[in-house]
């Protein structure tokens, strides 16, 4: 049943809201494909900016019942926006399953996604009376080498191949010598038994020792053949993700009954150095000095990390002035510390203030060892009204502006990177200042904060969501600071925010930690949805981040580090005894995204501080130390003392 022509429905009082409202349940129902629900919003939103999107999500949903001509009419009418491309490339991908190859090809844009490119080569092998079909085959080929392709658009095209005899034996040596490479080990258990008896048994001995590699490689006794190294390697190499002590012993006995390359003996203790720094074994320091021949450049800086982190400055300091990337910031700054910490405290207060003019992490590490103000510096916008309104016309702009309403954030920006294409850069500072009046903080702050605009430090660093965060706040006793640093790492304040692993909301949750803390607070969740509710979230979510850092007695740096990483692990990255300056303990965290996470969090939790409170609280006495097994006892009763070298003799 098609028709966008339906009876009318009362007026509202405000149409544009009520509009907005009546959007947002179409779009529900479009999406859906269900027409019965949809029809009764047709008439009312017909002259509403986002009324071509409704017939999008419908064509886009139905895509298997829906006539072709509705769906080229919607291509044809609608050349201009974002989602027209989006429903061409599905489109194709349909018509491939229904093999209507001559529209397949006159639709395909030369896109190079796994599933439009099977699609196109299908066409031109599978359509009959194709007069260059083998000109195709190569490609084909390719293809079917490629792991990760959709099989319900690429296996007929695979089929076809491997009717006609055109998979040979060595592409499928290759494909699953690549699917064990790629550790894709259901691809290789379903590729092994097509091979001929001599490569099955490899790649079925492989396959098990893939689901049991302790228990296989033990003893094992096979073929000095180069595939069976590599098999030897791969199973030490997953051994060592979880167990490098047991890995190191397992690749020592298998070094006395088989040869393996220096190159190979090199990477692999390399490898198994590695992980003992990313597991912070006790041998890990020992394990990395011992790995002289290293080309691997992680494992100059982990020396370094572990120097620090024993508190040796002198060694500290050898390592970094080897360092590839010693003029980073980072090294930059432990330069200085090692410096300092060593008596040269002249040439540590030099780097330190070239690092302070930075309103960054270091720089603000920097500045409290100098004992100097941030260099906070606030730039008031300067709207220009006449620009801004002329922007508010331009259609794109207005269609991401209402997309925006809905909490349909990537077409939102589809659109606005339509409306802003080719604007000059104070344009595109006007166009920030428009998405400011529309909440839209995630399009204004990079804007901002990207260089030629004024930085105006109110809009990067927004004061949202007050009336449900300020009471929270002050009945969980948190600094509200700190849950806005993290709102603004987490999601750039969108809150329906989505990410690939499914965490949701500003303070993207995932649903399982949302419905475990949720009870404890007297909410219930009837559904993973309800998170993208901003009142939901921050109340879950702020709840869960005083959980934590409760667990970590008041170590706000740690707290963080589990909010991206958990706190199960984070437990094991305390020092074993006594207590870690919080700086050091931040730089030696094993995963380089939960580095990066907290150094972020924290800068911009003093941000935060500066915009709420005018003087900012210095990074130095938020971080603190970092106690071993702390009891009950606050690490926020235990400053950092923070040696500062301003009027220092050298």
């Amino acid at each position: 049943m098609t028709y966008f022509a339906v009876s009318a429905r009362a007026d509202a009082v405000d149409p544009l809201v009520q509009q907005r409202a009546d959007f947002k349940l179409a779009w529900a129902a479009a999406s859906s494909g269900d027409m019965v629900k949809l029809a009764p919003y047709l008439d009312t939103l017909k002259g509403y900016p986002l009324y071509p999107y409704l017939r999008y999500a419908y064509l886009d949903a139905t895509l298997d019942r829906e006539p072709d001509e509705l769906v080229e009419q919607f291509l044809t009418e609608n050349e201009t926006l974002p989602v027209d491309d989006t429903l061409r490339r599905d489109w194709v991908v349909a018509l491939a399953k229904r093999q209507e190859w001559d529209k397949v090809l006159a639709y395909y844009r030369d896109e190079q996604t796994g599933a439009l490119r099977c699609a196109a080569v299908s066409a031109h092998m599978m359509k009959a009376g194709q007069p260059d079909k083998d000109k195709w085959i190569p490609t084909a080929q390719r293809l079917w080498l490629t792991a990760g392709l959709p099989q319900e658009v690429c296996q007929p095209l695979f089929d076809y191949l491997d009717s006609r005899g055109l998979i040979t034996m060595d592409m499928r040596r290759s494909r699953i010598q690549n699917a064990f490479a790629n550790r894709d080990f259901v691809t290789a258990a379903a590729l092994a038994p097509t091979l001929p008896v001599v490569d099955r048994a490899w790649a079925q001995q492989w396959v098990a020792m893939a689901a049991d590699p302790v228990h296989v490689l033990d003893g094992i006794l096979v073929p000095t053949e180069p595939r069976y190294l590599e098999m030897l390697q791969s199973g030490v190499r997953l051994v060592a993700k979880t167990a490098p002590d047991k890995a190191r012993h397992l690749w020592a006995d298998l070094n006395k009954h088989y040869h393996f390359s220096h190159d190979d003996d090199r990477d692999m203790r390399t490898l198994l150095a590695m992980q003992d720094a990313w597991h912070l074994t006790p041998d890990a320091r020992a394990e990395l000095k011992s790995v002289h021949d290293a080309v691997d450049p992680d494992v100059p800086e982990w020396r370094t990390r572990f120097a620090l982190r024993a508190g040796d400055w002198r060694e500290a300091l050898q390592d970094i002035d080897g360092l590839r990337d010693r003029r980073d910031p980072t090294w930059r700054y432990w330069r200085a510390r090692c410096l300092e910490q060593l008596g040269r405290k002249s040439e540590a207060r030099t780097i330190y203030r070239e690092l302070a003019k930075s309103l960054d992490y270091y720089g603000m590490l920097a500045a409290d060892r100098l004992d100097l103000d941030y260099r906070i510096v606030q730039q008031v916008s300067r709207p220009s009204s006449e620009v801004i309104s002329q922007l508010a016309l331009r259609p794109a702009l207005v269609r991401a502006r209402e997309l925006v309403y809905a909490g349909l954030y990537p077409l939102a920006d589809a659109e606005w990177a339509s409306g802003t294409r080719n604007l000059s850069t104070p344009g595109r500072c006007q166009a920030a200042l428009l998405a400011e009046r529309w909440g839209w903080h995630a399009r204004v702050i990079p804007t901002l904060a990207g260089g030629g605009c004024w930085q105006d430090l109110s809009l990067i660093y927004p004061i949202a969501f007050e009336p449900t965060l300020v009471p929270q706040a002050a009945r969980l006793d948190l600094d509200l600071s700190w849950i806005y640093g993290l709102i603004r790492q987490e999601s750039v304040f969108r809150p329906n925010a989505v990410s690939h692993v499914g965490a949701m909301g500003l303070m993207q949750l995932m649903p399982a930690t949302a419905k475990k803390y949720s009870a404890g607070i007297g909410l219930t969740l009837d559904d993973p949805s309800d998170l993208l509710d901003p009142k939901t979230n921050l109340k879950v979510g702020s709840a869960y981040l005083g959980t934590l850092l409760q667990h970590f007695d008041g170590s706000q740096a740690m707290a963080t580090a589990a909010y991206n990483a958990g706190e199960n692990r984070v437990d094991t990255w305390r020092p074993d005894s006594g207590t870690l300056p919080a700086d050091v303990w931040i730089d030696t965290i094993p995963f380089s995204e939960t580095r990066n996470y907290v150094r972020k969090v924290m800068a911009q939790t003093v941000m935060f501080d500066w915009r709420l409170n005018g003087k900012p609280r210095r990074l130095s006495d938020r971080l603190g130390l970092i106690i071993a097994d702390a009891p009950a006892a606050a690490v926020a009763a235990v400053p950092a003392p923070v040696a500062t070298v301003k009027n220092e003799r050298p």
